[in-house]
Order: C-alpha cells, then sequence, then structure tokens
C-alpha cells in the first residue's frame, strides 16, 4: 500500500479529516498498515505504548480482564474510529488491552509522529483533544449507566448505541450476546432475557446477528431520556 492509499484513509477518518493536505501527508509517510485475524490480540493492558490505531477495516474491542480471565468492553471501533488517544498525550503504557472482533485491517501511527506534526499544526492538537474529550465522555457516561441503571435499561442504551453507529433501525450488531454483557456489566444469560422480554413488547425483532428495533422510541421512554 503506498502513501497515497495511507492518505485517504486518514482523510476518511473522524479525528484526521480536517487536518491541512500536508499534515496528512506527513502522518501518512510515517504511517504502517497492519492486518489482524478475528480474535487476535493487538496488545495488552500495561504494555508499553507507542502508537495511535486507525481502523481502516473490521471491528476493534478495547476492554479491560480481570485476574479471574473476565472482561469489562470499554469500547468498540470500527472503520475510520482511532484508539490510543492517550498514549499519545503521555507515552505511558495502555490503559486496556485490545483485540480483533473480525478480521481487520489498521494504520499504525507512531507517537513521535503525531507529535511532530502536532508542533507545526495547531489543527493536530485540537482534533486529538476534541477526540480525548470523547474518549471521556464515553467512559464516564459508561460509569454513570452502571450506578444509575439497571440492567435492562443498560441494554436498552446499548441497543441505541449500535442504531446510532449504524444510521438505522435495523442493523447487524457487532457484538455477540456475551459480549454485550461485558459491555454492560451482566452475563449473556441476563442480557438474552432482556432481549427477549423486549422483545415481547414487541419494541424489537432479533434474527441472529439482526436486529430491527421496530419501536426505537418506546426504547428510549424506557431508557429515561
Amino acid at each position: 500500500m503506498d502513501q497515497e492509499q495511507r492518505a485517504r484513509m486518514l482523510v476518511a477518518s473522524e479525528l484526521f479529516r480536517d487536518l491541512p493536505i500536508a499534515a496528512i501527508q506527513r502522518l501518512a509517510a510515517a504511517a504502517g498498515l497492519h492486518r489482524y485475524r478475528r480474535g487476535q490480540i493487538l496488545f495488552v493492558e500495561g504494555d508499553s505504548g507507542d502508537s495511535l490505531l486507525l481502523v481502516v477495516d473490521g471491528t476493534l474491542k478495547a476492554y479491560s480482564p480481570s485476574a479471574e480471565g473476565e472482561e469489562f468492553l470499554l469500547a468498540v471501533v470500527g472503520p475510520g474510529e482511532t484508539l490510543g488517544e492517550l498514549v499519545l498525550a503521555d507515552g505511558g503504557s495502555r490503559s486496556a488491552s485490545v483485540a480483533a472482533l473480525t478480521d481487520a485491517a489498521v494504520l499504525r501511527l507512531p507517537r513521535q509522529a503525531v507529535l511532530d506534526a502536532a508542533e507545526i499544526w495547531p489543527q493536530v492538537t485540537a482534533a486529538l483533544l476534541r477526540s480525548l474529550a470523547d474518549v471521556v465522555r464515553r467512559l464516564t457516561g459508561s460509569a454513570a449507566d452502571l450506578i444509575f441503571l439497571d440492567l435492562p435499561r443498560r441494554v436498552a442504551k446499548l441497543l441505541m448505541f449500535e442504531r446510532e453507529a449504524a444510521h438505522s433501525d435495523v442493523f447487524e450488531t457487532r457484538l455477540t450476546q456475551e459480549e454485550m454483557g461485558h459491555r454492560v456489566g451482566a452475563s449473556r444469560q441476563s442480557v438474552n432475557s432482556a432481549l427477549r422480554d423486549f422483545q415481547r413488547r414487541g419494541w424489537i425483532a432479533v434474527d441472529g446477528h439482526q436486529i430491527d428495533l421496530r419501536r426505537p422510541e418506546s426504547l428510549q421512554r424506557f431508557i429515561g431520556e
């Protein structure tokens, strides 16, 4: 893959799309494309952090593992989205583990290359600050949900989040029910029970990985927003 192709991938991303073309070209020259198989671990919590990840194809998950081997799912990211903004700020260790939910292609941008670009173009720093703010908002919201929402409402909110990401009431969920449980802090059986209750109410229809939100307004009222 040549530099021009990597530049197009950067322009298509949420983080870099508004940067000057000179900044894009500089970052593209430093970026490297890596491919991962489904289930492959990219890095684990505590590893040294030296790069920002931009998902080009497929889906990654960021999670925090427990000593017992369980997971708490922090984020699911797809094409055009990034992971690893925190290591750009302090160069510290990875704060979460990351694995491929599907076969995936990822651009790795070395930390120093991004910092060098930020010294030249203030737009790079502004873009990184916006991305970090989004990370903080998402994690703060997840923590609040665990405290203030019961399990069915956390599942309903997750479905609405997936709907927003898909821009459609009918979508292929990126998560298995077990992974949904990791996201909302519950067992697969509890998630399944909540989904079946939503089906009985006529709010959703489930066919394999496809979910049809037939009454999203009812889910929204149920969440209480």
